[in-house]
């Protein structure tokens, strides 16, 4: 535990940026603990918040750029993959059969 605060110090951004891109990629990987930390270093004069801050909004604009990607290109088939690995793929189905009825009218 002591060698991970030289370590946050030295590499702080990185950290930030991939473990903020790895959560909202999809992986359990809690972000939260690492945002904590970043602002604790920015308010020790170890860390600049507003680079912080961009470094953590742009892994989550990359993160959300590459879903809608994903979804664009193999939509219904990432979506079939998703709610079969859901916690509760019967809502999960229902749901997007609702979303996508009220897509239709929208279009029509």
């Amino acid at each position: 535990m002591k060698d991970a605060l030289p370590f946050l110090i030295r590499h702080g951004y990185a950290v930030l940026f991939l473990s903020v891109l790895a959560e909202q990629l999809g992986l359990p990987l809690p972000a939260t603990p690492v945002i904590v930390a970043a602002g604790a270093l920015a308010h020790m004069g170890q860390m600049n918040l507003v680079v912080a801050i961009l470094m953590a909004t742009a892994a989550s604009v990359l993160a959300d750029l590459s879903w809608y990607q994903i979804g664009r290109l193999r939509g219904v088939k990432v979506l079939r993959l998703l709610c079969r690995i859901s916690l509760e793929p019967d809502y999960c189905v229902r749901r997007t059969e609702n979303f996508s009825r009220v897509m239709a009218r929208m279009h029509s």
